[in-house]
């Protein structure tokens, strides 16, 4: 995969267990927030604080919820892997298969090793 595709601002569409669908944006929600991946290895997100779901839906109907800007960064370990390291929003920490869909949505599943026994 060619990096290139990644630098752009993504909005959550779907988020399926281990596996993440972003859709391209202009600029940040505002109001649910995003990630941005840069040329330079550098990522910003821009996210809700941890919480148990019932207080952040709680928050987004009371259009109460205050996001937050975060810094990291992402490498490519392989041609569809990355390697992504966000100290401040946890979820998004580890490595990546990336994918993309017919439209042009970007799709990162949690790449988990099985150990042998």
């Amino acid at each position: 995969m060619d990096a290139s595709f990644l630098f752009h601002t993504w909005k959550l569409a779907k988020l399926d267990r281990l596996t993440y669908i972003y859709k391209s944006q202009k600029t940040f929600d505002q109001k649910w927030g995003g990630i941005r991946f840069k040329k330079n290895g550098t990522i910003v997100s821009l996210n809700a604080e941890p919480a148990c779901a019932t207080a952040i839906i709680e928050r987004i109907e009371a259009d109460k919820l205050k996001l937050y800007r975060h810094r990291g960064v992402w490498k490519m370990d392989s041609d569809t892997t990355i390697i992504i390291t966000n100290p401040k929003f946890p979820a998004i920490n580890g490595k990546f298969i990336v994918s993309i869909l017919p439209d042009n949505s970007l799709v990162l599943k949690r790449f988990i090793k099985i150990a042998e026994k």
